[in-house]
């Protein structure tokens, strides 16, 4: 089929592909190829008129200066302080910083921009033990924004891709709509490039999956760390994922004792607890179990359902949503 990422770059040459880019681009690919031929059978270059010209998906991926010709193609990082975007004198804007260069260079950017301003927290891993991560997991945002500049409408003029950091969330907004039969309800399952040369040569450098299938590992990347599903919005121009960070386990943490990481993990992760199951996570006793749920209970972040105080069939249940997320 034609897709625009296969078009020829108007005066542009052969000589606006970068060397280095290439070399990578060749030790990715293996096999004995000759560098033009490799980037003619990926649709980096097309013949005409007689000579070399790079595609649009060949200056995106291995050219010298994209923005030269492609002035949107950048990426932009915002990091804002509390949940709200402000403007004027209120501006909250901490840093905003953008990138351009090809590709993998901006997608380096931002998981070198991103491991720092991201804090991190403690999260149970792979085999049952705790480990300090990334406040959302960084596979899970990373493969968020190589999807935006993988996926995203390049003949939308005017516009970039957005990263944009807040205290409760990470937010990746790329320009255009929803590709081919690609539906928000559907977007785990549905595999649709609407730049697939681009798709291509970027998963072979390293990064990316497939549509459906890297939305697919956000989606298991966020329930592995206990977080929330992604939130995906299409706008009439544009298309936002929200990954949601949920602070609420690092505060509890601050209420318990040290090596109380399992139990805040158990509580976030259930819809009631006990006394009993608290004391078993807890270590302690039944009382000094009990004196925690109270204190987790004052704060907002657990309610007690019983009869009595003494209720045997009471339990502790997880209030929805952090009462403490607003002004901290």
């Amino acid at each position: 089929g034609t897709f625009f990422d296969g078009t020829a770059v108007a005066g542009s040459s052969r000589d606006d592909l970068d060397d280095k880019l290439i070399d990578q681009f060749l030790r990715a690919v293996g096999g004995r190829y000759r560098p033009d031929d490799a980037l003619l059978s990926r649709g980096l270059l097309v013949r005409a008129k007689g000579r070399l010209v790079p595609t649009i998906a060949g200056i995106l991926t291995v050219g010298s200066d994209p923005q030269r010709f492609l002035p949107e193609a950048r990426l932009r990082l915002l990091r804002y302080q509390g949940s709200a975007r402000e403007s004027g004198e209120r501006s909250n804007v901490l840093s905003d910083v953008d990138t351009g260069g090809a590709l993998r260079e901006q997608i380096l950017f931002a998981r070198r921009t991103l491991r720092r301003w991201l804090g991190s927290a403690i999260r149970l891993g792979r085999g049952g033990r705790f480990r300090s991560t990334s406040l959302v997991p960084e596979e899970a945002w990373l493969e968020a924004i190589v999807n935006a500049a993988v996926h995203r409408s390049y003949s939308i003029g005017g516009d970039h891709t957005r990263v944009s950091l807040f205290a409760d969330r990470l937010e990746v907004e790329s320009p255009g709509r929803l590709p081919g039969l690609v539906r928000i309800e559907t977007i785990r399952s549905t595999r649709f490039a609407r730049n697939p040369r681009v798709a291509r040569t970027v998963l072979e450098l390293g990064f990316g999956r497939e549509l459906g299938e890297g939305v697919d590992r956000m989606f298991e990347e966020m329930e592995r760390a206990g977080l929330p599903d992604p939130v995906y919005r299409q706008g009439p121009a544009s298309v936002t994922v929200t990954l949601l960070m949920d602070p609420m386990g690092a505060r509890m943490l601050r209420l318990l004792p040290p090596g109380s990481e399992r139990f805040v993990e158990y509580v976030i992760g259930v819809e009631r607890v006990t006394t009993a199951e608290a004391r078993e996570l807890l270590g302690v006793s039944v009382n000094t179990a009990r004196r925690y749920l109270t204190v987790l209970a004052d704060a907002g972040y657990l309610r007690h359902e019983s009869q009595s105080a003494r209720d045997p069939q009471g339990y502790w249940r997880p209030v929805v949503g952090d009462p403490r997320a607003e002004g901290s």
